[in-house]
Parts: structure tokens; sequence; C-alpha cells
């Protein structure tokens, strides 16, 4: 993917309206380097427990449907990698020498549907929000020349098809990872997940106790939780509420 293309590309998918468009833009960019399949990924952390799942999917049908039954998440070796890193992960057969019986039998499974190499491109954003993009090939070899060409500008072009695909899917799911508090409510919030009381925040922000109540109270209301502890959670796992960079 050269610059020219990659603009062109980012382009296409900055103005995309629907997945349908997604998913040709996506094909294009695969096949046009040299892939053979792909799959997006993404994981909005709406609950810590139920988290909205989004897939806009090139991969074999069957191979979806045995991975979803199987839960191959857990044990997918690139999702593990991509869940805990920043930079891309080229990938291929080597994997059925892990050291895990799981990944070689995961690995061998994968092969049976052409599977075989490919490269992973891991998204995290403020929000909490987890993406990957994969790209998959039926050769052998991790280290082929369209591994490389795409290697760089590839974490480029996951990054702006993350940012369409919240654009695009119009969820309830999305829509409560952008939740506008007020200033004194993130205020309010920001001293609760610090674990201070209703009264403790008053003293601190110099309102009174039950001003601190009626705002916390707003904020459970806008994240659709029962308690305080729970707005708490829901806050920090959306990246609503972030380390401050002022002393």
């Amino acid at each position: 993917m050269d610059s020219t293309n990659c603009l062109d590309v980012i382009d296409a998918v900055s103005e995309a309206e629907s997945v349908d468009r997604l998913h040709s833009i996506c094909a294009g960019v695969c096949t046009g380097h040299g892939f053979d399949r792909f799959i997006y990924g993404a994981r909005i952390p709406t609950s810590f427990v139920k988290p909205y799942f989004i897939f806009i999917s090139g991969y074999p049908r069957e191979w979806r449907e045995h991975y979803t039954a199987n839960n191959y998440m857990v044990i997918d070796p690139t999702v593990q990698y991509c869940a805990q890193n920043i930079t891309p992960m080229a990938w291929d057969d080597s994997l059925l020498r892990s050291d895990s019986g799981e990944i070689r039998r995961f690995m061998s499974e994968a092969r049976d549907f052409g599977l075989n190499s490919g490269v992973s491109f891991p998204v995290h954003t403020a929000q909490g929000d987890f993406a990957m993009l994969s790209f998959a090939s039926e050769r052998l070899d991790s280290q082929s020349g369209c591994i490389q060409r795409v290697l760089l500008l590839g974490q480029l072009f996951a990054a702006y098809l993350h940012e369409a695909v919240r654009r695009v899917f119009n969820a309830d799911a999305l829509a409560l990872s952008k939740v506008d508090l007020t200033h004194r409510e993130r205020e309010c919030l920001l001293w609760a997940t610090e674990g201070k009381t209703a009264w403790e925040t008053s003293q601190i922000l110099n309102i009174s106790e039950r001003t601190v109540t009626f705002h916390l109270q707003n904020v459970q209301g806008k994240l659709g939780v029962n308690n305080r502890q729970q707005a708490v959670a829901r806050a920090v796992s959306l990246g609503i509420i972030e380390p401050q960079f002022t002393q």
C-alpha cells in the first residue's frame, strides 16, 4: 500500500455511509495487496461482562460459525496479542509449534479454511474500545512480500476504519460510549472514583452535599446504572473518566 493509494482508501473509508461500503473497501484493500481474506472486529465496553461486538467479515462463513461455536476468541493468539499490544502482528503456521495444545489445534483447524498466514492490526481508543483488523493468506510464509508492504500503512487504515465503523454503526451501545456529562458531573464522578463520599466531595468542590448527590444521580441516569459504584465502573470502562494531566 503506497502513500497515494493509502490516502485514497482513507478518503473512501471516511466518506462511507454503510456497512456494505466498508466491507467493499476492506475487501479491495485485502485483495489489492495480495491477501485472500480479511476480518475486522471491535469490542465496545458497554459493560465489563457484556460488551458489544461488531464484525465485518470476509472470512469463510463456515469458519466463523465454527470459531463462534467453540469460543475460539479466548484462545486465538492474534486476538490475545492485539488485546495487549498496539503494534501489528505477523503470523503463520509456526504457531502450530506453540507450547499450547489449544493454539496448535486452533491453527490446524484455521489452515483447513485457508488461513495459513497473515497480519493483524490492533486499535485501542480512549473510550476503551478494542478493535483489530486482520488480513489472511493461503500462503504459509508470514514474511511474504504482501505482509511487508502492508505492515506499516495498514495500521493507519485500521485506525480510520474503526472511526468509520463508530460513525456508521448507529447503535445504542455506541451512543452510550459518547455520554455527554457536564463539567460539574465529571468533577463529582471523578472524586467518587477516588472513593470520596458525597460530603467529602462537597468540601473539595465547595458546594453542598445535596448538590453533589444531585449531580451523581444525573450521572447514573445518563449511564443507565442504578448506583454510584456501577456509575464509576461504567465510566472507567467507557473511558469517560481518565487520569488527569494537571497537578
